[in-house]
């Protein structure tokens, strides 16, 4: 019989991994916030500019604003949750906890889908920026995608001392690159450039909100590293706190200092590598290439992280029986099958040919499971007040998963079908596993 989840072991994040190598004690709150702001801006603002600006317009910050609330109640159900757990796991361990195993089995598929179309962002963001930077066809940012998750594949291969990026400069350096640009925006504010303020109407805004959400998605990692925490009941609500604050700070500050270089009409012709347009309209082609390294770093740093969290997370609930036993391999200690399935697949998805199927995608996913997170803790929390926060995280995210959905039913009927095929593909699986585990007396079914 499956007794249930067990304690995660591993360290969820390069960083993490690296600390306890070294033997450098515990993360202080400053890593930690470095470790969930990288998560964020990777696939954050680079990837989700031109899309929020051409369905919300000039009142794309309005869009940033309501995904900042959202993953600002979120963070408050995951560090909630973490410490009434009290160790490291996630929502898998949490759910177990609560006596959903089933519930937490089937999410956990999910979530890690959710992971790989992130992945399959990253690796399209960083193709384009890079076809675009060398001035190559789109063709060449296919293979790009493909090369660089091939890259980072290899390195994660060689274990955790090269994977081991320093997250505190690649942190520095995607927002030190943001916030010049951003500056020399703010310096030619121009509240003309912004009128009419509803020129899509405040339910393109809506709209924009729900359809980039993938954006805020990566502060939860932490909760997976927990243990590794110093003083972690204390630690972790200040450190997401802190990086959604500082995450949606960055978006609403980035949005409004491009929309003052470049016009909207730009950012979209040029969605993929809008935030390369705005760079050279500061600083020509210097800032071209800043805003493009910027953009590559940070897609880089994003593939390199998620990949490594993905598939450890990925071997933990496999050994916990609740994944093929096949992703609990490990050669040399590393979860090889986990890691070359997600590269392989992300690669995959990176090849769609529009980055607003790819957000839309992934911002569904991260708004069903973060909605299954609000509502587990607004049943099992203490307190009032938590759990009406809780609750209305859990209507928040429900209400932008219905939003997108009517979006893609009257505009984009395509990306709903591949959501929902690939939801399915998920839930069979998942079913054709259980049957063949209840079947399989060494599988350790129940």
């Amino acid at each position: 019989m499956n007794s249930g989840p067990p304690t995660p072991k591993a360290a969820f994040h390069p960083k993490t991994a690296a600390r306890r190598d070294k033997g450098r004690g515990k993360l202080r709150l400053h890593d930690a916030v470095a470790m969930a702001v990288g998560g964020m801006i990777g696939g954050g603002i680079f990837s989700v500019l031109g899309v929020t600006v051409a369905i919300a317009g000039h009142l794309a910050v309005g869009s940033f604003i309501i995904g900042g609330a959202i993953a600002m109640v979120t963070a408050h159900s995951f560090a909630a949750l973490s410490a009434r757990a009290g160790r490291s796991g996630g929502l898998f361990v949490y759910l177990h906890n609560a006596g959903y195993p089933r519930a937490g089995s089937y999410i956990s598929w999910v979530l890690m889908f959710g992971y790989l179309i992130a992945l399959a962002v990253y690796g399209f963001t960083f193709g384009h920026y890079a076809a675009n930077a060398f001035g190559l066809p789109g063709a060449f940012a296919n293979g790009f995608a493909v090369l660089i998750l091939l890259v980072f594949l290899g390195i994660n291969l060689r274990g955790v001392g090269a994977s081991a990026l320093s997250e505190d400069l690649v942190v520095l350096i995607k927002v030190a690159v943001l916030a010049l640009i951003s500056a020399i925006g703010f310096a030619h504010f121009s509240p003309e450039r912004l009128a009419p303020l509803d020129d899509k109407g405040l339910a393109g805004v809506i709209v924009a909100s729900a359809s980039i959400f993938v954006a805020y998605e990566g502060f939860e990692l932490l909760s997976y590293d927990y243990d590794d925490l110093v003083r972690p009941r204390r630690t972790l609500p200040r450190a997401l706190y802190l990086s959604v604050a500082l995450v949606t700070l960055v978006y609403v500050t980035v949005t409004i200092g491009s929309q003052m270089l470049v016009s909207d009409s730009v950012i979209v012709a040029q969605k993929e590598v809008a935030f390369a347009a705005a760079g050279q309209a500061a600083l020509g082609t210097a800032g071209y290439w800043i805003a493009s390294l910027g953009a590559l770093l940070a897609a880089s740093s994003a593939i390199n992280a998620t990949l490594f969290s993905t598939a450890r997370q990925m071997h933990e609930i496999a050994l916990a029986n609740e994944l093929p036993t096949v992703f609990a391999r490990t050669r040399a200690g590393l979860p090889v099958t986990a890691l070359v399935f997600l590269a392989v697949f992300g690669a995959a998805f990176a090849m769609l040919p529009d980055i607003t199927a790819l957000l839309t995608f992934g911002s569904a996913v991260f708004l069903a499971v973060f909605g299954a997170t609000n509502l587990l803790a607004a049943r099992v929390l203490p307190g009032f007040w938590p759990r009406v926060v809780s609750g209305a995280g859990f209507l928040a995210c429900l209400g932008a998963l219905v939003v997108l959905v009517i979006q893609l039913i009257l505009h984009d009927q395509a990306t709903l079908l591949l959501i929902g095929a690939s939801l399915a593909s998920v839930s069979i699986l998942r079913t054709a596993f259980v049957w063949h585990r209840k079947r399989d007396p060494a599988s350790g079914a129940e």
